[in-house]
């Protein structure tokens, strides 16, 4: 098989890049699984930190791969990757799981971070050097990049169906064909990117190509990568494992009726034998005021205990919103079938795999309850991990539309752990008052059982004989009331629940009590901006309380101190054996300008996503459609400029940042209120809303890396590693920036955070050199062409 040198190149980028992503998501399953949702966030930064490492490391050792041994080495990269990815998913697997954040674990969790970045760090290697010395090719090299991104995104949707830990045998299959196409372009003779290209042994390509082949067979006929442990679960008690894209669901060995069901070993419900009567629950305080009328929609029914509470009170129209579709096919129509005697085949029992809030919006009738159960584990919210967990349930605009889709006398009842107690009942005082009710603690009633706290909210006021209704069950069951009309039990608790208090009660607590929005979407993050140095600063509190803001602090400094030393050391470890050039500002602005394009298109993902979230109704649909609409355009934006000549770039680049930044400044005003009067269009009709708002803002974006590499192609080339090690550091600062500012001030706070940093690079795009011309060459005794140009500092 012949290839010429540009197909080998793009067809091994291709496949790194994809390969890269889907390595990404993987590893984020991975984490969340074994070490919780907070460490997770760590799994993110991977593949930019690797991007930085690697064109840092390129830049300081350009002879990693340049001519004459460009393709053989960059075949030589991507097998190793492969090695890698199988070493990542090993110690992954195999590593005890830490159970808190003292020094010992912080090694280790450092350990993990480290050897699962390797495969990422070569990648960056090889995009780099594809970046070096195929820069003539930058439009359709950073095109093929995106695209493959995209689709390695969709493809982990159904690679983690196999399993996270047989996806990672796949992912190193993957870079080891990307391995194959590299070695194939070095043996293309004449060709320009690398004229005089030695050819390479193929041996070390093949033989990870073929080990990796050898390894997945063997697990298929005898699996052996398995998931021995988790933090929040002994997994010796699990009889039933099933990945999926959101998350790993484990179910327990029948115990006293009941088998545990747990997703990452963290959110967990029972899922009861149909023999087995459920203990009375506070989840019922809306069958004690309705009897027997409905319909009723349940959300995070789950195990099927909501639903059997339901029954048990008389329901006949019962629906059932879940919005895991593994957890309705493969654990309760299917394996589990028989233990609940088919409890969502009844006829009674309507299911629809579906966001819940999504559901309710879109029903074409009124429902007279509806049951928001409670899944999380105490263990995981004792300690924070769940603190950087969006929550677009439990939003101020989220109980609204719940109230907005219930009868004039209907009820929604919402379970929270017994710590969650006041903020809950802020949340639901201001959904209440914006929903037109006067007095909002006349519309509730709280109880608690077993550490749990249900908030009743009635959309009309309580009257005395349903007050005394409640109190009757409560009593009747050893409930422990919480909250009512007539006894707000604490000072603190009447403030919140009373529009004109409300405010002043919520800043002045310890913790953050303001109600979340679809803005900020944070229920489980309770540290408010004013105490937050504070906190920062009680280590002890941190490691006990606050896991999550823990990790993203530490992801933040690091990753910052990162960016500082990438920008720094490549001075210092290569010196100028020359006098410096003249034109030291431009290569300058060169070196700040990229980093600014790595920071504002992270920024603008991860503010764009939790907004589709609440559009296209699912959290995946959302993650896909932004992943694949916003690549895919950014790619066309990159083709676009590749017949701009290198004297109009500068031109070119600055004023699409400058549109970018409108459109980034009208989206963060406004882009709440576009997709809000979009929310009730078909589905199809909200999928191309959601193009045209993404594929201009792609479009924009993408142009601006390949006219970047354009202009410093004509000054300074060798610059192009280190600027794109720049690029990618800087994404991981801008993480964990961006979700410090989204956790505090919302998701449009980032869009207009990424607005300034694109107004920024409109600023320090580098002029092109005056003359733009082949830099002259030297060949050494070898045979490796060197340029014999002077670089900044090199």
């Amino acid at each position: 098989m012949q290839l010429s040198q540009r197909s080998g190149l793009l067809g091994g980028v291709a496949l790194t890049a994809g390969a890269t992503v889907l390595l990404e998501i993987v590893l984020t399953r991975l984490f969340s699984a074994i070490y919780g949702n907070h460490l997770a966030f760590l799994a993110i930064s991977l593949s930019l930190f690797g991007v930085g490492l690697g064109g840092v490391l390129l830049y300081v050792a350009p002879s990693l791969a340049r001519p004459p041994h460009l393709f053989a080495r960059l075949a030589a990269l991507a097998a190793l990757a492969s090695a890698g990815t199988l070493a990542a998913v090993i110690v992954l697997l195999y590593l005890k799981p830490i159970q808190d954040l003292a020094p010992r674990a912080l090694l280790q969790i450092a350990a993990v971070y480290l050897v699962s970045s390797i495969p990422f760090v070569l990648g960056g290697i090889i995009l780099a050097a594809a970046i070096r010395h195929a820069a003539r090719d930058m439009a359709r090299l950073y095109l093929v990049n995106l695209f493959a991104a995209a689709v390695g995104g969709v493809a982990a949707l159904a690679a983690l169906k196999v399993g996270a830990p047989r996806a990672g045998l796949l992912i190193a299959i993957l870079f080891a064909l990307g391995g194959v196409f590299f070695w194939l372009g070095a043996r293309a003779s004449g060709g320009l990117i690398s004229p005089r290209e030695r050819r390479g042994s193929g041996a070390l390509v093949a033989t990870f190509v073929l080990g990796s082949l050898v390894l997945l067979l063997g697990d298929l006929g005898a699996p052996w990568l398995k998931l021995p442990n988790l933090r929040f679960q002994a997994l010796s008690r699990v009889e039933y494992q099933a990945w999926n894209e959101q998350a790993l669901i484990t179910v327990e060995r029948l115990r006293s009726g009941a088998a545990w069901m747990r997703f990452d070993g963290t959110d967990s419900t029972p899922i009861f034998d149909a023999k087995t009567n459920p203990p009375a629950h506070t989840d019922e305080l809306g069958y004690v005021l309705h009897k027997a009328a409905g319909p009723v929609l349940l959300i995070g029914a789950l195990g099927g205990s909501p639903i059997r509470d339901a029954l048990k009170a008389g329901q006949t129209d019962i629906h059932v919103s879940e919005i895991n579709g593994d957890v309705v096919t493969r654990v309760l129509r299917d394996r589990y079938a028989g233990l609940t005697d088919h409890l969502l085949d009844r006829p009674e029992v309507h299911v629809a795999v579906a966001d819940g809030r999504n559901y309710a919006r879109r029903a074409t009738f009124l429902f007279k309850s509806i049951v928001l159960s409670h899944a999380e584990s105490r263990a995981a919210t004792a300690v924070g991990a769940l603190s950087l967990r969006e929550t677009p349930l439990y939003t101020v605009e989220a109980f609204r539309d719940f109230l907005g889709r219930l009868t004039p006398d209907g009820t929604l009842v919402v379970t929270r752990s017994e710590t969650e107690l006041d903020r809950l009942l802020a949340l639901s005082g201001a959904a209440l008052h914006q929903s037109g009710a006067a007095d909002p603690k006349a519309h509730l009633f709280a109880c608690n059982h077993e550490q749990a706290t249900t908030v009743l909210l009635k959309r009309s006021p309580l009257d005395r004989q349903e007050i005394q209704a409640l109190r009757t069950y409560c009593r009747k069951n050893r409930f422990t009331e919480s909250f009512s009309p007539d006894q707000a039990r604490t000072d603190l608790r009447h403030r919140l629940v009373t529009p004109t208090e409300a405010r002043a009660a919520a800043e002045s607590a310890p913790t953050d009590l303001t109600p979340p929005s679809d803005d900020r979407p944070f229920f489980f993050y309770d540290v408010p901006p004013r105490r937050l140095f504070q906190v920062l600063r009680d280590v002890k509190l941190l490691k006990t309380e606050q896991n999550g803001l823990l990790t993203l602090a530490t992801l933040f400094v690091v990753s910052a101190v990162l960016a500082l030393l990438f920008l720094v050391l490549p001075v210092f470890l290569r010196r100028p054996a020359r006098p410096l050039p003249p034109d030291r500002g431009p290569r300058v602005r060169a070196l700040l300008f990229f980093p600014c394009l790595g920071a504002g298109f992270v920024l603008v993902e991860i503010a764009l996503v939790q907004h589709f979230v609440l559009l296209l109704g699912h959290p995946v649909y959302a993650l896909t459609a932004v992943l694949v609409i916003l690549l895919f355009s950014a790619g066309i934006g990159s083709l676009l400029t590749a017949g701009i000549p290198a004297h109009l770039a500068a031109r070119a680049a600055s004023w699409r940042a400058q549109l970018l930044v409108l459109l980034l400044a009208a989206a963060a005003l406004g882009l709440g209120r576009l997709l809000g009067w979009g929310l009730h269009l078909p589905f199809n009709a909200r999928l191309a809303l959601a193009a045209g708002i993404l594929v201009p803002l792609g479009l924009l974006m993408g142009a601006q890396a390949p006219l970047g590499v354009k202009l410093v192609a004509t000054r300074a080339p060798t610059l192009l590693p280190w600027c794109w090690g720049l690029n990618g550091v800087a994404s991981v600062v801008a993480i964990a920036a961006g979700t410090f500012l989204a956790l505090h001030f919302g998701y449009s706070a980032v869009l207009l955070l990424a607005a300034l940093i694109y107004l920024a690079a409109s600023a320090l795009v580098p002029p092109p050199a005056e003359q733009v011309e082949a830099p002259p060459v030297r060949s050494t005794d070898d045979g490796e062409i060197v340029e014999d140009r002077l670089e900044l500092l090199t």
